[in-house]
């Protein structure tokens, strides 16, 4: 017997001519022989080389990681068998990790970034802290998610994650600002801060004014010349006047509910439902019955079509129709329903979701309530958003301001469209101090870099030059507050597609540099907590189902990672870019919102709510609670502030 022995492991192979030689050479190229384990670095080696091809094991677990966040893949994937054998077929020496090693690389990777993020967030000059609530798939838990928006050099307006933490559901003020204050601090924002954005509540309104008398004491209300603007939700304001029109007239939508159901029965009534359907233009709306509890504008397209259909709906042969002053009530309520609903598609509409855009909706929205004051729902949603009308409208005026397509004089035209007479004096002294302060600031800046060391300096004049120098500062905050009078005095930008307003302030900031600093700041304040997924949810947002179980570390890491990864951060150096008006690029990477409130009076100043809309709420507003009301309207239209306390 011949026998061929391989000079690599030492196995012997028939030797015989009759048996040929590819025996041999399949045994040299399989992974079996030492000469192909060497050559490939063996089964503990991850590195397998293929021609041009090199594997690597930990950037392809860092893909696995990076993959299963970004599309919220549940963390047992990589214990499921099919999974397993599609990553071997891949690559045979692959390594998946248990779910306890992927957590860890999880985590690992989520500080990772959140570093990256936090010297990148050293650039960026002031922030607008957004908090919204989620639940989970079982409503047994409640969260609390903190999101910053600012402007990104280039400019465009960026929204970033960066917390999300469990909260009880009873939840009081003070639980949550020691949330706020620890997330504030582990980012080193608190000297940053410019605004926050709440759903309004009792707790919340707590919260805030325990975090603005904590900013006080600590002296880091810097952003916007010392003042930090709380900014309820306004889509929250616009829900809760919907959910008490809704509940008035809930008996009448059981009956539409039950008319609508009953005439889909036959084949001539659901051909008249798809007829209303195509002439009301609600193809691919959400108008199925199991919407109704989730969103209030499917709500409204059912009053819509069965509004259509009257003359012709009934609800069965054994049950009585709605009478004459249903019907009426239902179309009032469709009619209010219509103002909001076209008040949260145009704020959801823009392309770059910035403060200017509510101005002129939200003084359509007080007008067409106004119009409506026949309907006793609709006078009760009048009056309610009356005070808060005031309050919005100041808020979005002064970035309506920035707006070079409408200007001061828009906004004034607005005021007297809405009978504010008083509001177009309090902004135009508001904008005038406003800009003073980013002057005087701006004028400071350059002084310091100018004149490091003129303390103990002298003149060879014999005059003091501090003097010389408040003169001379005096003098740059004269030629520096010509560039408002002169934007203010300029026709309005006429332009048939939609502007990027942030580009074209970018372009004017070497020009007018106080401007754009002042125009910047305003225009990044968020005024929604909402995105457009969720402004017409009637339930708390509900959390990924695969959060369920999950401890409080994976759950931020997992919902804060995949928003980095949707939406990463490159944070560059200033730079004059050209900025088209027609077809501009998306701005708005996270679908958010925008804008805050002015200060009017001098001082540090906090604009607050003026008050909270919440009928379940089963709190009473303490003394104190007063102070965030707003005066009588009788007394002034915008709304009061309240002195920063100083430091002693």
């Amino acid at each position: 017997m011949i026998w061929a022995k391989c000079q690599h492991c030492g196995k012997r192979f028939s030797g015989l001519s009759k048996d040929g030689t590819t025996h041999l050479k399949n045994h040299l190229n399989s992974s079996k022989c030492r000469r192909s384990q060497q050559e490939t670095g063996g089964l503990e080696n991850p590195t397998v080389t293929n021609g041009n091809f090199v594997f690597d094991e930990e950037r392809s677990g860092l893909d696995l990681v990076r993959m299963i966040i970004k599309n919220g893949y549940p963390l047992n994937l990589v214990e499921d068998e099919y999974f397993k054998n599609f990553a071997k077929n891949l690559q045979p020496t692959i390594k998946l990790p248990s779910q306890d090693t992927l957590k860890d690389k999880i985590l690992c990777f989520y500080r990772e970034e959140k570093e990256k993020l936090r010297k990148q967030f050293d650039k960026v000059l002031s922030f607008s802290l957004i908090l919204n609530f989620w639940q989970d798939c079982g409503k047994k838990s409640k969260y609390c998610s903190f999101t910053l928006q600012f402007i990104e050099d280039g400019p465009k307006l960026k929204k970033k994650n960066l917390a999300i933490k469990n909260v009880e559901y009873n939840y009081v003020g003070e639980t949550l600002f020691e949330m706020v204050k620890g997330v504030v601090l582990e980012w080193n924002i608190d000297k940053k801060l410019a605004s926050i954005t709440v759903e309004s509540s009792y707790a919340n309104n707590q919260m805030v004014k325990i975090l603005y008398r904590w900013l006080g004491d600590q002296g880091n209300c810097q952003p916007l010349k010392k003042q930090i603007f709380y900014i309820p939700c306004i889509t929250h304001l616009i829900f809760l006047l919907v959910k008490y029109g809704l509940d008035k007239i809930n008996y009448i939508l059981h009956k539409i509910r039950k008319a609508i159901k009953y005439m889909s029965k036959t084949a001539i009534g659901k051909q008249k439902f798809e007829e209303a359907v195509k002439k009301l233009n609600l193809g691919g709306k959400d108008i199925a019955y199991e919407g109704f509890r989730r969103r209030w504008d499917s709500i409204f397209f059912m009053l819509q079509i069965a509004l259509e259909l009257r003359g012709e709906i009934c609800i069965d042969l054994q049950s009585k129709n709605l009478s004459i002053e249903e019907w009426d009530k239902a179309e009032f309520m469709c009619k209010c329903l219509s103002v909001f609903y076209d008040a949260i598609c145009s704020f959801f509409g823009s392309k770059c979701l910035s403060m200017n855009v509510y101005f002129s909706k939200i003084v359509e929205t007080q007008g067409s309530l106004l119009r409506l004051q026949e309907s006793d729902i609709a006078k009760k949603m009048g009056i309610t958003f009356a005070p808060h009308f005031d309050f919005y409208t100041h808020v979005s005026a002064m970035a309506a301001v920035f707006d070079p397509r409408t200007n001061l004089k828009f906004v004034h035209y607005c005021f007297r469209y809405g009978d504010c007479t008083k509001l177009p004096t309090l902004i135009d002294g508001a904008l005038s101090r406003r800009f003073g302060a980013y002057a005087k600031d701006l004028c400071s800046q350059g002084l310091s870099s100018s004149f490091p060391n003129n303390d103990n300096s002298s003149s060879s004049y014999g005059d003091n030059p501090r003097n010389i120098l408040d003169r001379w500062k005096k003098l740059q905050r004269g030629s520096q507050m010509t560039q408002l009078d002169q934007y203010l005095r300029e026709s309005s930008l006429h332009s048939d597609g939609e502007l990027d307003i942030l580009g074209w302030w970018h372009s004017k900031s070497q020009d007018s540099p106080a401007l754009w600093a002042m125009a910047r700041d305003i225009l990044a304040i968020p005024m929604s907590t909402s995105t457009s997924n969720s402004a017409f949810c009637v339930e708390t947002t509900t959390l990924d189902p695969i959060f369920n179980d999950l401890d409080p570390d994976i759950i931020e890491a997992l919902f804060c990672g995949k928003d980095w990864l949707d939406n990463p951060i490159r944070i560059t150096s200033n730079k004059d870019n050209d900025h088209s008006i027609a077809n501009p690029e998306p701005m708005l990477e996270n679908p958010g919102s925008t804008s805050g409130p002015e200060s009017l009076q001098t001082g540090d100043t906090l604009h607050v709510w003026p008050g909270t809309l919440e009928p379940q709420e089963k709190h009473d507003l303490s003394n104190a609670d007063t102070e965030l009301m707003l005066a009588s309207r009788s007394a002034t239209s915008c709304p009061e502030p309240l002195l920063l306390p100083t430091k002693v």
